[in-house]
């Protein structure tokens, strides 16, 4: 059967998010969900700034038949994995993204798929006020384009 996982679940894995890499935080924060589904664990860890100017959405997911675990052990090794990266973005950077389709990961004997988009909140709502208000365009001169 699926189900979200517990909010109060999120809120202590957003704690320990902002325990462990809080000090890397620049005026952001981490917000996690997640949902259990009959083949899978998923969890979908946000980095945002607090202006909400940018958003780096992570969903990461543990299929269950293929890495022969129960749902705990599936959120236990996200959880592991989330960590993991985590890390590797923090000390590199953050130059090191996630791709924007879901990409395998090996952790030991397990699989965990992950994905990754940055998004601008701000700039897409502008783009989307200026298509609204159908400011046109100029026209291209004939041959360029």
């Amino acid at each position: 059967m699926a189900f979200r996982i517990p909010t109060e679940d999120c809120d202590r894995i957003v704690g320990t998010l902002h325990s462990r890499y809080g000090s890397r935080l620049r005026d952001e924060r981490f917000q996690v969900s997640g949902r259990v589904e009959p083949g899978f664990v998923e969890l979908t860890v946000q980095l945002e700034r607090l202006d909400q100017s940018q958003h780096y959405g992570m969903e990461f997911r543990a299929a269950l038949a293929e890495n022969r675990l129960g749902e705990e052990a599936a959120r236990d090794l996200l959880l592991d994995f989330i960590g993991y990266y985590l890390d590797q973005y923090f000390e590199g950077g953050r130059d090191l993204l996630l791709p924007l389709d879901f990409q395998p990961y090996e952790m030991g004997s397990h699989v965990v798929y992950a994905r990754g988009d940055v998004v601008y909140p701000l700039l897409d709502a502008e783009a989307d006020r200026i298509l609204d208000a159908g400011v046109p365009l100029p026209a291209k001169p004939r041959g360029q384009g």
